[in-house]
């Protein structure tokens, strides 16, 4: 149905797929993905390195030190509602993502129970089109792509897309296990319905990451209203959410 279900980028076929893909217009995200890429340093930390990668990609001021006088996003910096312990023992979910994300760009969920196959190819020629200001990361089943080794979801940015041929690159963030490797952008959608293993099972989904407009308003209002749809519902994060509700009431 699929054809060749991935194709290694560096290959002969990778190569052919990416210059198709550059002739198309749509490998702006590979130019800024390229120039900050950073592998994860465990199994767990997936989302991190995605968000990381994608925050210095976009060119958002961290506004923070990370080493020396080094102003730079890597997953030490970026902090959940849930402890670093907890993070990297079961990874994060779908909305503990679109929760951290928000404090520090805009994005765009899509659940893909929730979005139509059309939708997700029209996400995936903008975000990939010359000039484009913006970044898709998916959140996947590596089972469904035929990938053996890690049985959960994994979180990684898009780097291009050949229309011709239906194909979205993927910048695998574990580059100590998997390569980057084009696949169908139908089989790549149908891997994102898998459930997540969380209270409520919801199925998982994308991502449209852009720079804010008003970071400074965002880091303060937007994480305790992320809280409140929030599937991993940890209990830090409720807490926090109830003492404003009732100082608003």
């Amino acid at each position: 149905m699929f054809g060749e279900p991935l194709v290694n980028f560096t290959s002969v076929e990778g190569k052919r797929l990416f210059r198709g893909a550059m002739d198309q217009g749509n490998t702006e995200s590979f130019f800024k993905l390229m120039g900050n890429f950073s592998s994860q340093s465990s199994p767990t930390l997936g989302g991190l390195s995605s968000l990381a990668m994608v925050l210095n990609a976009l060119e958002i001021d961290p506004q923070q030190r990370w080493k020396g006088n080094w102003r730079w996003y890597s997953d030490e910096l970026l902090h959940t509602c849930s402890s670093k312990e907890e993070v990297s023992r079961r990874g994060m979910s779908f909305d503990e993502f679109h929760c951290l994300a928000q404090s520090h760009c805009d994005v765009d969920s899509r659940r893909a129970t929730l979005t139509t196959y059309r939708d997700f190819v029209h996400d995936l020629q903008a975000v990939t089109a010359s000039g484009s200001n913006q970044i898709m990361v998916v959140n996947y089943s590596r089972s469904r792509l035929g990938q053996r080794g890690q049985q959960n979801g994994h979180f990684s940015p898009i780097g291009g897309y050949n229309s011709v041929e239906n194909r979205a690159l993927i910048m695998d963030v574990a580059r100590g296990q998997y390569p980057s490797v084009w696949v169908d952008a139908k089989l790549l959608y149908e891997a994102m319905f898998e459930k997540e293993q969380d209270i409520l099972g919801k199925s998982r989904g994308y991502f449209v990451l852009r720079a804010p407009t008003h970071l400074q308003q965002r880091t303060t209002t937007t994480r305790s209203t992320a809280c409140l749809k929030c599937s991993r519902q940890c209990l830090k994060s409720l807490s926090a959410t109830r003492t404003e509700v009732s100082q608003i009431i």
